[in-house]
């Protein structure tokens, strides 16, 4: 054998014996697959990502309700503007039309407060007021203003307010409506102005 294969043999022979060790734990190569692969990817459990998938679809349904509902009341509030001007108008049009009826009874005022001025005749110008009267309660009327009656009749606190007490000694009489000082006015079923009257009262004497 030639000195170089001796030298080649004890060389050999001098080296260790290289191997190599693999970790067979799957966490292990788990990582190492992942650092490898590089940036590792966030994966949640499949419950998790249901609980998420959920949230952000009730999310995106509030979101639409919200613009659902701004968009109604957008829409709300355009019918009531509406509505509100047309009662203002037709409100309007119901006062021009009782003010309408109020002219010619002010012509009637200014006519006999004329005659008064030009003529001494007392009846002519007593008849022109009663007129005018006359056409200005119609007028009221009409519009569902009453004047409250009260005579020949008992005293009703409700309608009436008692302006003057007169002693009776008339039992029959007592709480009876003895004049009408001022007339009482309702409109339909309210009240506007309570008759002020005399009453009479029982005395002590007579009870």
């Amino acid at each position: 054998m030639s000195d170089s294969i001796k030298k080649d043999q004890n060389k050999e022979e001098m080296e260790p014996t290289r191997f190599t060790v693999s970790d067979k734990r799957h966490w292990v190569q788990e990582e190492e697959g992942e650092t490898k692969a590089g940036e590792p990817e966030e994966r949640l459990p499949s419950y998790v990502q249901q609980l998420k998938d959920q949230a952000e679809a009730k999310d995106k349904q509030l979101r639409e309700y919200i613009a659902a509902y701004k968009a109604k009341t957008a829409e709300t509030d355009e019918i009531r503007i509406r509505l509100q001007k047309e009662n203002e108008n037709r409100l309007e049009q119901i006062k021009a039309d009782f003010f309408k009826k109020l002219i010619p009874i002010i012509d009637n005022f200014k006519r006999a407060i004329n005659s008064a001025h030009s003529s001494a005749d007392y009846n002519s110008l007593k008849q022109g007021i009663e007129m005018t009267y006359s056409q200005l309660l119609a007028t009221l009327k009409e519009h569902g203003v009453e004047t409250i009656s009260t005579a020949g009749r008992k005293f009703n606190p409700q309608t009436d307010e008692a302006f003057m007490i007169e002693a009776t000694s008339d039992p029959d009489k007592d709480a009876d409506v003895l004049e009408e000082l001022e007339s009482g006015y309702r409109f339909k079923d309210k009240l506007l102005k309570p008759a002020k009257v005399k009453v009479a009262k029982l005395s002590q004497e007579g009870a």
